[in-house]
């Protein structure tokens, strides 16, 4: 479970119902150990993948990691509904759960991201007799002092 109490400084802490959907969050992808397969997930994996068991299975490998997305993006979807605070004056999240929610967002669009270019290169690759795709690398914004964009935000 993520330490909350980053997402509660200087605002009001969680509801339990929306501790409760944090909860719900965090046992279908990080409990479930779906987000765990994507952290060594690079070309060089896919490359050991491909020479090790062969085209095919890497192609249903991709194609399961690409389910594990979708389950990720379904219960970040259901957080977003379940996180929601009603009540009479109004419905919206709280500070905390806005926090937590934008964290937990950008830890699923960066991983996408990460997944989808290196499918991209591992299928340049394939078109290409296996040579390095001319593809160009995950940059994830600029740094104008150094006049070049980086893989950092």
């Amino acid at each position: 479970m993520a330490d909350l109490d980053v997402y509660e400084h200087d605002t009001a802490p969680f509801t339990p119902a929306e501790t409760r959907a944090i909860w719900d969050y965090q046992a279908a992808v990080h409990g479930s150990g779906l987000r765990d397969c994507f952290d060594l997930f690079t070309i060089e994996h896919i490359r050991w993948h491909e020479t090790e068991y062969g085209q095919d299975a890497t192609r249903d490998m991709l194609r399961e990691h690409a389910k594990m997305l979708n389950i990720w993006y379904l219960a970040l979807d259901a957080l977003l509904g379940n996180i929601l605070t009603c009540t009479s004056e109004a419905t919206r999240y709280s500070t905390a759960a806005a926090r937590f929610i934008r964290a937990m967002a950008d830890d699923y669009h960066q991983t996408r991201q990460d997944f989808e270019h290196v499918v991209t290169v591992w299928t340049l690759a394939l078109l290409t007799g296996g040579a390095e795709a001319d593809y160009p690398l995950p940059t994830r914004g600029v740094d104008l002092a150094m006049q070049t964009l980086t893989t950092e935000k």
